[in-house]
């Protein structure tokens, strides 16, 4: 293999991440750690050890601790040969040929070191990356489209875990749109591997379209030969879209219903193609897949004959249902409540469809396809939904399986087969059922013991790839909308839109939930959401001002709500990397959003009418490399801005000219969070301590954590309101501290508790076990708390904001709920113990109450 030209000699050589200087041959030679990372040698013999042994150091770019051995010193580690090969070789007078060799040959770039949240995605996705010599697309690929696969073959062979020979036929799948604009410019020296583009095109994806492809690779490789191998993704050297690569055979079972002849030839056809079909079903939903709809196309046949399932080719016609160019007239299978689901698009939005759509979903699709097979006549099994009656349909597609099934070892197969059509989900039979009955005509029924089982199916909970995040993905490609259609979250200003359109950011699911979304023992009432989709990745922070409702995510955007009817105003672009803080500063002239990322960047952005996009002021903290970052903000009605940040410090910024005027220290880690009241500034540390400052000169005024050996943990959230501080903590802990005074503590959830929010006498808390708590403070001669409540979301709670009576919750699955909430409270002690007064907190004026008996019935309706 010839090796890579070196860089001309006036090349800036790379240099090491720790002291800066440039790598060389001889002083300053490359070594490349057990991590993976790469320093000098100088920089590795200065190291400490990591802890009492002395044959170990810490990485001071990963902080992972690594074998070493300092008896040997840096001589004991390999060399990167990558890096000394790209060092600039020294100024020497070149022949005439040399040179001219030398003008022909253009540097050949090295390749950047993967991001460290990369390395941790490449790690997960390591078998799912192909490698770039597979090239499986053509030279002049077709467009990217959402409906249509594109076809291509394999350039090269596949070793481990593959396994494929070159020219073998694969399917592409697009799952991730194009970017806009015109390419970014790469550098001549250094460009990205073929790796890193994929892994950097992955994490631009939702967690839940991530979780989808790596679940399909790694089903599709336990269930080999019942459904097409989903090899991976890859991405061609032009940068975007990515593609998920999938196996591909060009002959499907559409053929052999138009081939078949009658007699023994045609039952023995429908045997093996009806078993294998139940074995695909039932391997899907073992793995907790079902698919939502199908159609013949989605099969196809080996070289041995055997029938596959061809997921991608099921994702492509899902895409296509999605965007509302497939319907039942196209020949495309769906369940009666798969179909109410589209129609109710919102509740889709809302991931809503847990315990609607099941194991009993794919029966019906499983009897559609084998209604097709046995009469012949696709269309047939697809008309329930067109023009006529059920009844009629039921009745029709019984009579055409009894004409071909009647007098035939398979002649139970026709009324199992028809039950799987039944209108009620639970009415359906168990695809297991199916296969046992097909199986009894070839076999004696007394082994049955050996056939497979569904009773641990039933119980799992599914995922349902038709209402997927990839099945979403149709509009990002192009696909045609109809009127039945999901629009996707696009930028737009047009302010016409309603609260039931869909396409004006991604609002809204509007649902009443009963005692059943609450837990049992603390509530006994109801509470209304809304759900604002417009976020691609986790919800960071949430904060209003202006008349305008603010949120920032991972997906390094500020989404711009309306407080009138929560309708997406306009996003805020701008970020480099993830923004992990939002506060905003309400003036008399203009309201101020102010946003802070993992970058150390700090912008100012300005909200008005006329919505401009661009920031009004940018600036960067001048931070070491290794304590790079801003975790939270804070603003003050003294002009100031406080930021908490991994260096221990907390700065205070001027917002007139955004110059820094003070730097407060004490905190032994990270500051977490910051919250100002009555003049005060608190902040809470990873030290587990929260200290409180003076807002008028920025002296420390006092200290506050719990001396109980044991009980420090990290606290990642402080809410304040008069006198009262109350802070959340990694383990899962409250605490109240009253006048700098610790007066309650208790263990309110298993997980850590990522948001508080103290309204007046009401606690709200919520974190990783995905529960928002209700709480009631109790102010006598001590301060107690009170259980009234609690909310249970499908993601981890990020973020809590009230408002207006409105209790807005940010979550980790890039959702926003808004819920109105009907508290209940005790009435009178003469009433039953379990005896409530409801509450509407829609209006202070007028509400409404309900007193309820320990039965459940209402007795009285009482208008105040």
């Amino acid at each position: 293999m010839a090796s890579a030209a070196p860089p001309p000699p006036d090349a800036e050589p790379p240099e090491c991440p720790v002291c800066l200087s440039p790598f060389d041959a001889t002083s300053a030679v490359p070594r490349v750690l057990p991590c993976g990372h790469s320093l000098c040698g100088p920089c590795i013999a200065s190291l400490p050890p990591a802890s009492a042994s002395a044959a170990s150091l810490r990485c001071p770019l990963c902080l992972q601790c690594v074998p070493y051995s300092r008896a040997l010193g840096p001589s004991s580690l390999p060399k990167n040969l990558a890096l000394l090969s790209g060092l600039p070789s020294p100024p020497n007078p070149p022949s005439s040929r040399t040179a001219a060799a030398a003008a022909a040959a253009a540097p050949c770039p090295l390749y950047l070191p993967l991001h460290a949240d990369h390395s941790r995605i490449l790690s997960r996705f390591r078998h799912a990356v192909l490698p770039e010599s597979a090239s499986p697309l053509p030279s002049t690929p077709p467009g990217p489209t959402a409906a249509a696969l594109a076809i291509g073959s394999l350039t090269s062979d596949l070793g481990p875990p593959w396994f494929c020979a070159r020219g073998d036929p694969v399917s592409l799948l697009p799952v991730e749109a194009p970017t806009d604009g015109a390419p970014t410019q790469e550098s001549s020296f250094y460009r990205p591997s073929h790796a890193a583009r994929v892994v950097a095109a992955i994490d631009t994806l939702s967690s839940a379209a991530r979780d989808e492809v790596f679940d399909l690779v790694a089903a599709s490789a336990r269930l080999a030969r019942r459904v097409c191998r989903v090899y991976g993704v890859w991405m061609g050297p032009e940068a975007a879209p990515l593609w998920m690569v999938s196996e591909r055979h060009s002959r499907g079972i559409s053929g052999l219903l138009e081939e078949r002849s009658g007699g023994e030839e045609m039952v023995a056809q429908i045997r093996a193609l009806g078993m294998e079909l139940c074995e695909a079903f039932m391997g899907l939903n073992s793995e907790g897949l079902v698919l939502g709809c199908l159609g013949l196309s989605c099969f196809c046949l080996d070289r041995f004959g055997h029938c596959l399932l061809d997921l991608n080719q099921a994702l492509a016609l899902c895409r296509g249902v999605r965007a509302g160019v497939c319907s039942s007239k196209s020949r495309v299978f769906m369940a009666p409540e798969v179909v109410a689901l589209l129609h109710d698009k919102l509740q889709i939005k809302d991931h809503g469809f847990n315990g609607l759509v099941g194991s009993s979903s794919d029966a019906w699709l499983l009897g559609c396809v084998l209604v097709a097979i046995v009469t012949g006549d696709e269309q047939l099994a697809a008309g329930w939904n067109t023009d006529g009656s059920y009844d009629d349909w039921k009745n029709e597609v019984l009579m055409r399986l009894d004409a071909s099934l009647v007098g035939t070892n398979l002649e139970p197969l026709s009324a199992i087969t028809a039950s799987c059509l039944n209108y009620d989900p639970e009415s359906r039979p168990g695809i297991a059922d199916i296969w046992k009955c097909i199986s009894g005509s070839l076999v004696n029924s007394s082994i049955g013991a050996l056939a497979p089982n569904d009773d641990l199916v039933s119980q799992k909970s599914f995922v349902c790839l038709l209402l997927g995040e990839l099945s979403s993905m149709c509009s990002e490609f192009g696909a045609v909308n109809s009127d039945d259609s999901i629009q996707p979250y696009q930028d737009s200003d047009d302010k016409n839109s309603t609260l039931d359109d869909a396409s004006n950011g991604g609002f809204i699911n509007k649902e009443e939930v009963g005692m059943a979304g609450m837990d049992e023992p603390q509530c006994g009432g109801l509470y209304k959401s809304s759900t604002l989709l417009g976020h691609r990745d986790c919800v960071t922070g949430l904060a209003i001002g202006g008349g305008f409702l603010f949120s920032s995510s991972y997906d390094k955007t500020i989404n711009v709500w309306s407080l009138q009817d929560f309708s997406h105003i306009q996003s805020l672009k701008g970020h480099e990397h993830k923004i992990t803080a939002i506060a905003v500063v309400d003036n008399d002239s203009q309201s101020l959003c102010i946003s802070g990322d993992s970058g150390s960047g700090i912008f100012v952005w300005c909200v008005d009418a006329s919505h401009n996009n661009e920031p009004l002021n940018k600036w960067y903290e001048n931070n070491d490399w290794l304590y790079r970052g801003i975790h939270c903000l804070a603003v003050s009605g003294t002009g100031y801005l406080y930021t908490g940040s991994k260096d221990k410090s907390i700065k205070a910024w001027s917002l007139e000219d955004y110059s820094l005027r003070c730097t407060m220290t004490g905190h032994k880690s990270t500051v977490s969070c910051l919250s100002v009241a009555c003049g005060i500034l608190y902040s809470g540390s990873w030290d587990g301590s929260i200290r409180s400052w003076w807002i008028s000169d920025h002296s420390p005024l006092s200290v506050m954590e719990d001396g109980i050996p044991g009980s420090i943990a990290p606290v990642l959230s402080i809410s304040t309101e008069d006198n009262l501080v109350v802070s959340s903590y990694e383990n899962g802990c409250l605490k109240i501290w009253k006048d700098d005074v610790l007066v309650k503590s208790l263990k309110l959830q298993n997980g850590a508790i990522y948001a508080t929010k103290l309204n007046g006498k009401w606690l709200y808390a919520g974190g990783w076990d995905k529960v928002v708590n209700i709480q009631e403070l109790l102010e006598e001669s001590e301060v107690e708390i009170r259980d009234v409540a609690s909310i249970t979301c499908d993601s981890i709670i990020t973020s809590i904001l009230y408002w207006d009576e409105r209790l807005i919750v940010g979550l980790s699955n890039r959702d926003i709920k808004v819920c109105i909430i009907f508290i209940l409270l005790p009435i009178y002690p003469a009433l039953a113990v379990n005896t409530y007064k409801l509450q509407e907190y829609k209006s202070v004026q007028n509400f409404y109450s309900l007193w309820t008996t320990t039965e459940g019935r209402i007795c009285a309706d009482v208008e105040n």
